[in-house]
């Protein structure tokens, strides 16, 4: 795993995640405001409520990216539980063996972001590689908004695939969403 020259790449545990509240939304308001992102008046605080909810589930993993002391980039996830409801909103049949979750096959990445100015430095990616494979799943699942073109493109040249394309939940930012996934670990 490369390491982008002048960047830090952290695990954080829950305090250290809490303790990172503001500069983590801070930095996803800066991200997910701008086009093509989709964004509604009420994101920014959905988003902090969401993050504080993951950040009390046993499974949160969260990785940041420093530069000169400052956040520029994250990704952070939970495992899927087997009554999740990821599957439930694809719009495509998808067969019974994909949709199965049970503890420990699935890791869902929720959010990932890099500043702007430090794009195209090998960040997003050294922050998904630090992030799995410090994951014991055998899998990876990420949605990205149709709109994004350049984050899908971004997602498709690291290996991961297209399954479908799934409704949001009511207040989401988004409609819609397609949904990715990435094999990480063989069946035990």
């Amino acid at each position: 795993m490369s390491r982008p020259d002048g960047v830090t790449l952290n695990h954080c545990d829950a305090g250290q995640a809490s303790a990172l509240l503001d500069p983590l939304c801070l930095l996803y308001d800066t991200v997910f405001s701008q086009p093509p992102f989709r964004w509604t008046d009420d994101e920014s605080e959905r988003h902090r409520q969401s993050l504080i909810r993951l950040i009390s589930n046993p499974t949160f993993a969260l990785v940041t990216a420093e530069a000169a002391g400052e956040l520029v980039g994250f990704a952070y996830g939970v495992g899927l539980t087997s009554d999740t409801q990821w599957w439930s909103g694809i719009a495509e049949p998808l067969p019974d063996e994909l949709r199965a979750e049970w503890k420990g096959r699935t890791f869902a990445i929720i959010d990932v972001a890099v500043r702007e100015d430090y794009r195209k430095r090998g960040i997003g990616r050294a922050l998904l590689d630090v992030l799995l494979a410090s994951r014991p799943e055998q899998r990876a699942t990420l949605t990205v908004q149709p709109v994004a073109t350049d984050t899908k493109e971004f997602y498709e040249h690291l290996g991961w695939q297209r399954v479908g394309t799934t409704k949001a939940p009511e207040g989401a930012v988004s409609p819609f969403f397609d949904v990715y996934l990435l094999p990480l670990h063989a069946k035990p």
